[in-house]
Formats: C-alpha cells, structure tokens, sequence
C-alpha cells in the first residue's frame, strides 16, 4: 500500500512534465494500471488478515443474510445475527431487533467452549475451510465455515436437531466488529 502511495506521489510530481508528450488516452491507460495494483494490493492485504483471524481463531462473522435448510434467504441486521470466535470461546447468535426474546435481541443466544477445531486452505483459491464444534449446556453445534480472501463467509450452524442455518457475511476481527452480544441462554 506504502510502495503504490508513493509511486503515485511520484508519478503526480513528475507528472506535470510529461503531461504534453502523453495523449489522454495514455494519461487514462496509467490511472487504470495504478487502481488496479492498488485494488491488487488491498486485496492481498485483506486475505492475510483472512489467514490470520483463522490460524488464530479470533474472527467474527457479521451476517448480512440468513438462510434456513429449504433456501429460504431473510436479510437481517449484522450487528445483532453472528457467529464469534475468541480462541477457546464460542458465540452463536440470532436477533430480529422487532422483538425482545429470551436473549434481550429477539432470538437466542448460544455461547460455549469451542471443540474439533480445523481448518484448512485451498491453495488455488485461497478459500479456507473451518470446522469447529460449541458445546453449551443447550447441546453441541458444528460450525462449518467457508472464508474467502475478500472476506466473505458462509458459514452452516447445525445441531442433533433436524434443521440447519446458514449464515452469510463478512469476517472482522473482534476489534473492528460492530455486534451487540445479548443474553447467553443457559
């Protein structure tokens, strides 16, 4: 990010020289290349912390999208729907800010010690997959995780119960998340 701030401060100093031998067609032609190696660069930045919020298991997933086992797809609030991770600490939680709820967000709360922690990397894609299990005194509930590079997840929460949850969003890392943790449900 430092290296192409700089080349453009350089290029924008030296610029004003060449400007009359460079058409327009040119001048545009260089601004595109310089978005794109910035655009490139942002991108590789934020698959390292992607990598870095896995291998260190602090991550939280803010969902933007909740799909149930049929596809039914609800857009909901991310900052009260999400799934947190704080190394040996599990939060799984659903809120619908129209009513109150056992949690104080209009849904549950589920929070517990996280198990069977794995992961994996696609070296093609860059994709990781996570699979870790949270056990609560409500039962235990296997996460199974699809982390992008850009940060996307998909996330499928289920339990010995028949129906499953996916959650749909974007990983932060817990300093820079924005979510309202109700009432755990014990």
């Amino acid at each position: 990010m430092k290296r192409t701030f700089l080349l453009l401060a350089a290029l924008l100093v030296i610029f004003p020289a060449f400007s009359q031998e460079l058409s327009t067609k040119e001048q545009r032609k260089l601004q595109k290349e310089l978005k794109r190696e910035q655009k490139a660069e942002e991108l590789a930045q934020k698959a390292s912390l992607v990598g870095l919020m896995v291998e260190r298991r602090q991550f939280v997933l803010e969902a933007d999208q909740l799909r149930d086992r049929r596809g039914n797809t609800s857009n909901v609030t991310s900052m009260i729907n999400f799934i947190a991770m704080d190394s040996i600490r599990g939060v799984i939680q659903i809120g619908d800010n129209r009513y109150v709820g056992l949690n104080g967000v209009g849904g549950i709360t589920i929070e517990g010690r996280i198990t069977n922690y794995q992961y994996t990397r696609n070296e093609r894609t860059g994709a990781y997959s996570v699979n870790y299990s949270v056990r609560s005194s409500l039962g235990t509930y296997d996460v199974r995780m699809t982390a992008l590079p850009d940060g996307r997840a998909d996330a499928n929460i289920s339990s010995n119960w028949p129906g499953q949850l996916n959650y749909l969003g974007y990983l932060v890392t817990p300093a820079a998340s924005r979510v309202y943790k109700g009432t755990s449900s014990y």
